[in-house]
C-alpha cells in the first residue's frame, strides 16, 4: 500500500524547478511500475494507464516542476526539507502541487485491480512556465477522456475554473549614446518609465464568474551594458484574462502608446533535451457545475464546496481549447504557492487520498453506484460534443 504521506516527503525531497523534473519524474515512475503501465511520454512527461474492460476513461494530471525553492533564505525549514512538524508537511510543492501527486497514486494503487473502464495518471514538466502545453502533447496521444482531475490545491474544495493568463511584452525604443553624454541620446528606460503607468488605466473586463483582470509587470530589461544610454527596454506584463479575451483584444488595450506590445513567445528545453515554443496567451475557463461529468466529480469527492483558483492550469488545455470536462481537487492552500515557508496540513493529504479513492470507486469501480448515471453523462456528453461540431 502506496502511503501519501511519505511518497509526498520523498517527492518534496527531491528538487524539480522547471527543466529539471528528470530525478522525481524517475522516482515517480519507479512507484507507478508496481502497480500499472508506465512510459515517459511527450516532453518526459509520465503518462500510467490501468485499463480493463468497459468503462468510461478518467485522467487525474497534475504538474512534476516547482518554481525554484528560493534557496537564499527566508525559509524557517529547508525548502527541501519534506519535514513533518506542527502536523504540516513543509517544503517547496508541498503545496503546489507534490501533494496532492502523492494522494492521487496512493488512491490509484489502492483501487488498481477493481478498476474497469481507463485510468490515466499523467504528470506534466514546465506547467510553471506554460501551462498546458505538455498536457496538449500528451492528449494527442491518448483517447480522450471524459474526465479531466486537476490536482492543484483548492484546499479540498471542487475547483471549477480560473482566469486566462497573458504576458504581454511592452518594449520602448530610443538611441544609444555614452552614458557620460545623454543629451546625445533617447533613453529607452526614460520612455518605458513615462509609459508603464499609462498601460494600467485602460479599464480592464470584469467576468462576472471569474473575477476581476489584473495586470502587473514581472520583469524588466534592457540590451545595454555598460556606459551606454539603452536604446531599448522591454517590460513583461502578466495579465490575468477574462474569458472573452483573445490575443488581439489584449493587445488592442496597448494601442496608442510609445511602445510595441506583442504576446511573449517562449523557447523552452525540456529536462530530455527536447526543445519547444510556448505562445503565452492561455485562455480562462469555467465548468458549469451542473455539467454531467462535473456533478459526478463533485458526488464522488464528497460534495465539497466549489471555487474558482486565482492562478492558471493545465485545464487552459484539456476545458478552454478541447471542451473536455475539467475539474480541480487538491490538498493545500493556494495562497501558500510560490511562498516561502510553502507547507500542507498532513490530515489534508490523508483526506484527500481518501476523496480520489472515493472518486475512482464511484466512477471506475463496477458494482459501487448504478451504471445508468454513468451512461447517461457519457451519452450527454457525445450529445454536446455533437451540438458544439454543428
Amino acid at each position: 500500500m502506496t502511503d501519501p504521506v511519505r511518497l509526498a516527503q520523498e517527492l518534496v525531497r527531491i528538487p524539480s524547478p522547471s527543466g529539471m523534473e528528470g530525478e522525481v519524474a524517475e522516482r515517480l515512475i519507479q512507484v507507478l511500475k508496481g502497480f500499472c503501465e508506465v512510459e515517459r511520454g511527450p516532453l518526459g512527461s509520465v503518462v500510467a494507464r490501468i485499463s480493463r474492460g468497459e468503462g468510461p476513461t478518467v485522467m487525474v494530471e497534475g504538474h512534476l516542476d516547482t518554481v525554484p525553492g528560493g534557496e537564499s533564505g527566508g525559509w524557517t525549514r529547508g525548502p527541501f526539507s519534506g519535514e513533518i512538524a506542527d502536523g504540516r508537511l513543509w517544503g517547496r510543492g508541498a503545496a503546489d502541487m507534490k501533494g496532492a501527486i502523492a494522494a492521487q497514486v496512493a488512491a490509484a494503487a489502492t483501487l488498481s485491480q477493481e478498476i474497469e473502464g481507463t485510468l490515466l495518471l499523467v504528470y506534466v514538466p514546465h506547467e510553471e512556465t506554460a501551462e498546458g502545453v505538455v498536457l496538449a502533447r500528451v492528449l494527442d496521444q491518448v483517447e480522450r477522456p471524459d474526465l479531466v482531475v486537476l490536482s492543484e490545491p483548492t484546499d479540498l474544495r471542487l475547483g471549477i475554473g480560473h482566469r486566462g493568463r497573458a504576458v504581454i511584452r511592452l518594449e520602448a525604443h530610443g538611441r544609444a549614446s555614452h552614458a557620460a553624454m545623454p543629451h546625445l541620446g533617447d533613453n529607452a528606460i526614460v520612455r518605458m518609465v513615462e509609459t508603464l503607468p499609462l498601460t494600467f488605466d485602460a479599464l480592464f473586463p470584469d467576468d462576472p464568474l471569474l473575477g476581476e483582470e489584473t495586470a502587473t509587470p514581472v520583469a524588466i530589461g534592457t540590451p545595454s551594458d555598460g556606459p551606454v544610454v539603452p536604446d531599448r527596454c522591454w517590460v513583461l506584463i502578466d495579465r490575468r484574462i477574462s474569458r472573452d479575451e483573445t490575443p488581439a483584444s489584449v493587445l488592442a488595450a496597448y494601442e496608442g502608446l510609445e511602445v510595441e506590445a506583442k504576446i511573449e513567445r517562449l523557447e523552452l528545453v525540456a529536462y530530455t533535451g527536447e526543445k519547444f515554443g510556448a505562445e503565452c496567451f492561455f485562455p480562462a475557463w469555467w465548468m458549469n457545475p451542473e455539467q454531467p461529468w462535473a456533478r459526478r466529480a463533485w458526488e464522488g469527492l464528497g460534495s465539497p464546496p466549489m471555487r474558482v483558483w486565482r492562478f492558471s492550469t493545465d485545464g487552459v488545455e484539456s476545458c478552454a481549447r478541447r471542451g473536455i470536462p475539467t475539474v480541480g481537487y487538491g490538498p493545500g492552500d493556494e495562497s501558500l504557492a510560490h511562498q516561502t515557508d510553502e507547507h500542507v496540513p498532513v490530515a489534508d493529504l490523508e483526506r484527500a487520498a481518501n476523496a480520489y479513492r472515493r472518486l475512482l470507486r464511484s466512477l471506475l469501480v463496477p458494482g459501487s453506484q448504478e451504471r445508468k448515471p454513468l451512461q447517461a453523462a457519457r451519452r450527454e456528453e457525445r450529445r454536446g460534443r455533437s451540438r458544439h461540431r454543428r
